[in-house]
């Protein structure tokens, strides 16, 4: 267990590789376990950006003396508008939503068929538990491979496993599972306590200073263990934020 503590976070931004010398004015990170895409958004004064579509990008924060990666994934857009650049990222869902995939199996395990989708998406880094389920036809027409790997957790529901998902964690690596294993983010669990490290709460969520937490991660909130469904992360020069909404205990 770690115990959040009050800090100053520090963002740091590696495009293609290199440090940014550029501070960012604002970067704003969402993920909710039950979409497989993030909102991730970078803003910085118009004149001191320097990136363009494509780039790989890599966000860090410095928190208590430790570094965390928050996002690893490129630069989907960049805009200009009233002395600000902002800069909308993706991450490897981006290739599952570009790729086009016609499948035609034929008593093939499920498994082969996802690493196929996978290949055809350029997808290499993955953590994956998939049921042993040998399905006696899977076709589709041409569809995106996003669509492609839905069809396959609504053939395998099919066949008495539920709870499947799939998303990319901030390493940009592929999941899919179920919350019991690889359908999950992996990370420290982080300790909160109300009028100690927590800065606000309402009902099903709290505010904390930024940490690299996620949907889908544990979290002890006043003694008791919690699964994290969605995060809203905001970080600027002003206000440094990350809301946590949860639901229930981790293993209800």
């Amino acid at each position: 267990m770690q115990t959040s503590k009050l800090y100053h976070p520090v963002l740091n931004v590696k495009i293609a590789g290199e440090l940014s010398k550029a501070r960012p004015s604002y970067f704003g990170l969402s993920t909710d376990s039950s979409f497989p895409d993030i909102r991730s958004l970078l803003e910085y004064p118009a004149e001191t950006a320097n990136c363009k579509a494509d780039d790989p990008i890599e966000i860090t924060l410095t928190a208590n003396g430790e570094s965390h990666v928050l996002f690893t994934g490129l630069v989907y857009f960049v805009s200009v508008d009233r002395g600000y650049c902002y800069v909308t990222l993706a991450d490897g869902y981006s290739n599952l939503c570009c790729a086009r995939i016609k499948a035609a199996y034929r008593k093939e395990n499920a498994k082969v068929i996802l690493q196929d989708i996978l290949e055809k998406s350029g997808i290499t880094k993955t953590a994956i538990t998939c049921p042993a389920v040998e399905l006696a036809r899977f076709s589709t027409d041409t569809v995106r491979a996003e669509w492609g790997i839905i069809q396959l957790i609504k053939a395998l529901e099919e066949h008495g496993h539920a709870g499947l998902s799939f998303f990319f964690d901030e390493t940009d690596t592929f999941h899919f599972g179920t919350i019991n294993d690889t359908g999950k983010n992996d990370g420290a669990v982080y300790e909160f306590e109300t009028a100690k490290n927590i800065l606000k709460k309402g009902d099903g969520w709290i505010e904390v200073l930024p940490l690299p937490i996620r949907h889908s991660q544990e979290i002890v909130l006043d003694s008791v263990q919690t699964l994290v469904q969605r995060t809203e992360l905001h970080i600027s020069g002003s206000t440094s934020r990350l809301r946590l909404y949860y639901k229930g205990r981790a293993h209800d």
